[in-house]
């Protein structure tokens, strides 16, 4: 009885507030933020680029954050709070992956996010990156870990020059989990730029025990 008032309730919901896709602002019958035919046009293929990783051994990257419709849809995760495109990007990462999974020997595998710290995280009301890694290790039943953390707030690394955005993540993350030894990490973040975010979270877990760090992103900005 309870199950049944419940759907009676949802579908109430969705009658006096249908959701609309945010890109096309059509309803869908899916009731998602991000319609199938609009899901259908994002485009898989980073630019050219050369980034100083010493921490990473692979990276992968799924999409141009300058290509329109990705970047459209990262900026209203993380600045307007459409907290539910988060599955959705993780299914667009998820498609970008299948294709590399079967050609890799992964064992011992943990999926960890980009953390944020506290402050940002509190004023977010989530950290989108991990939302999108929990989706992407449930569709793969990867370990899920949360465990690296930040434990200083830093300026938004978007409009800094490199240099600066080196100093700005330098000694801001620490992790509180067991030792990785032998453990290979996916370790995702949603837009790398300089890289400098991601090789200073990767050096944090090879100082752990991490035998293999694969960067993996939906976007290169």
């Amino acid at each position: 009885m309870a199950c049944n008032l419940n759907l009676i309730g949802n579908l109430l919901l969705n009658l006096l507030f249908p959701v609309t896709c945010c890109i096309c602002n059509q309803e869908n019958k899916e009731q998602k933020y991000l319609c199938h035919n609009c899901f259908k046009k994002l485009k898989f293929g980073a630019p050219q680029f050369n980034l100083k990783l010493n921490f990473v051994d692979e990276l992968a990257i799924a999409g141009n954050y300058d290509d329109g419709l990705l970047g459209e849809l990262i900026k209203k995760l993380k600045f307007n709070s459409i907290e539910p495109l988060g599955p959705i990007l993780a299914d667009f990462l998820t498609i970008f992956w299948q294709g590399r999974a079967s050609l890799m020997n992964v064992n011992n595998l943990l999926v960890i996010p980009i953390p944020l710290s506290p402050q940002r995280e509190r004023r977010r009301g989530f950290n989108q990156t991990e939302i999108i890694a929990k989706h992407f290790a449930k569709n793969f039943n990867y370990k899920l870990n949360l465990e690296l953390k930040k434990i200083k707030h830093t300026k938004q690394q978007s409009g800094l020059s490199e240099k600066r955005r080196q100093k700005n993540i330098t000694a801001v993350f620490f992790w509180q989990g067991e030792p990785l030894i032998n453990k290979q990490i996916i370790l995702i973040d949603d837009v790398i730029t300089t890289g400098a975010t991601i090789n200073e979270a990767a050096k944090i877990l090879k100082l752990a025990g991490a035998k293999k760090i694969i960067a993996l992103a939906l976007a290169k900005g």
